[in-house]
């Protein structure tokens, strides 16, 4: 039975207590617990190998099962919050899906982790936030025996297929097909198991069609996830030596080492503007801890991704030390530089003349990994303002920033509908970019 405040990791939710019990599906109890074990068993692997790790509100987070009529769930860094919605099937809530519940955790999770990535002007770093929540529902969902044992089965061993472990948030997915037919993949929310490859997102259009890749965070997190399950894939090809297929058993050991190895990564990675660039190089340097050949396979999934040119993968040495050999990642020397800020016309976007502040990704950079390009060659990162601007120009074109009335009506850029991911906040003399909450659905309210 799964308790809200055991482990390091606690949670209150919203409303009276439901007592254990058997409860039909469909149920505000039967949610009530579906979420409560969802999310024990998302924060418990992942304190697993972070021991240290709280939330942005401490010890305790606040979650919020159904707050009112909208397909949508978000992270605010005071709440995960879940809504639910009319559909052909019957109502759909979001908080009764693990996947969702894991994925909004997994935000919370990446939050403690490096909460630089919060505020920093940067597709790269919104789309890694997305690609986190996805990543972290798949690593939770590998927890439990029969999902491994029908993963490894649909799948016939090769994991990286189209299978329910792929397929993230299928429900809600359907749902949100029904009147935005382009909105989500044709099967789920989003698939991992795709063939997206990098682009520059500085080059992509800010929204597309879901079977398109736009530099939109949940669009573009799709490059990264769909590495990631290629890598797991090739990490359970390596663990499972002879045995064909690989066991129950192995798949289990190989989603915690990539729990391990995806940590590992992110904490070294700097807040740069190729900030994906930065963690596969980061997981490759650890994954060798794990197993001697897990770093073949890594790379050789985010080459193939574009993630990683070739003269990039070639250059990453593997640590030398044991991975998280005391059971945390506090050995790895995690980039703490602040970033750098950025003062940009506030006229440009219908503000008057106070400049809009944002901050840039701009920590020094210790490792110099880069994207493949289209033709040969590396991608040079963008520098830090360039990448900035037009992470900035992105929001107000798809109208997520709340501009809480500064600028004049007339030409403010502040679409009344839609919810806003960004607030601008009133310093007086100028005004500041800060982010209210990753949204992970149709935000229609």
């Amino acid at each position: 039975m799964p308790s809200l405040t055991a482990g390091k990791l606690k949670y209150r939710f919203g409303g009276p207590a439901i007592r254990p019990g058997l409860y039909e599906v469909g149920t505000a109890e039967f949610r009530y617990w579906t979420a409560a074990e969802a999310l024990r068993r998302g924060a418990d692997f992942w304190t697993a190998r972070l021991p240290s790790l709280k939330w942005q509100t401490g010890s305790i987070l606040n979650v919020l099962l159904d707050e009112g009529v909208d397909l949508n769930a978000y992270y605010d860094r005071q709440a995960l919050t879940f809504f639910h919605d009319q559909a052909s099937t019957g109502t759909v809530y979001s908080g009764e899906s693990p996947d969702i519940l894991c994925h909004e955790m997994g935000h919370a999770v990446l939050d403690g982790l490096k909460p630089q990535l919060w505020n920093v002007a940067s597709h790269e770093a919104a789309a890694f936030h997305e690609t986190f929540g996805d990543m972290s529902a798949m690593l939770a969902a590998l927890q439990l025996p029969m999902m491994r044992q029908l993963v490894l089965s649909a799948t016939s061993g090769r994991i990286n297929r189209n299978s329910r472990l792929s397929r993230l948030a299928e429900q809600l997915g359907a749902a949100i097909r029904e009147t935005h037919p382009d909105a989500v993949s044709r099967d789920s929310l989003r698939n991992a198991a795709n063939s997206f490859t990098y682009q520059d997102p500085l080059q992509l259009p800010s929204s597309a069609p879901a079977a398109q890749l736009s530099s939109e965070p949940h669009s573009f997190s799709r490059v990264f996830t769909g590495a990631f399950l290629d890598a797991l894939a090739g990490m359970l090809v390596v663990a499972a030596g002879q045995q064909v297929p690989p066991s129950e058993q192995d798949l289990e050991v190989v989603s915690q080492h990539m729990g391990d190895i995806l940590l590992a990564g992110i904490q070294q990675a700097p807040v740069v503007s190729n900030f994906y660039a930065q963690v596969a190089a980061g997981m490759i340097q650890a994954s060798t801890a794990a197993d001697p050949g897990y770093p073949r396979v890594l790379k050789a999934a985010f080459i193939r991704r574009h993630i990683l040119s070739l003269s990039s993968a070639a250059a990453v040495e593997p640590f030398r030390a044991a991975l998280f050999p005391s059971g945390g990642a506090s050995g790895l020397g995690a980039p703490s530089e602040a970033l750098g800020q950025l003062a940009l016309a506030g006229n440009a976007y219908g503000l008057g003349d106070r400049p809009l502040v944002v901050e840039t990704p701009s920590q020094p950079r210790h490792f110099p990994a880069k994207a493949a390009a289209n033709a040969f060659g590396s991608i040079e990162p963008s520098a830090s303002e360039t990448t900035a601007r037009g992470f900035v120009e992105d929001l107000f074109l798809r109208g997520k920033v709340d501009c809480d009335g500064a600028g004049v009506d007339e030409t403010r850029m502040d679409p009344v509908l839609g919810l806003k991911t960004h607030r601008l906040v009133d310093l007086g003399r100028m005004l500041r970019l800060e982010r209210r909450l990753c949204d992970c659905g149709l935000c229609r309210a």
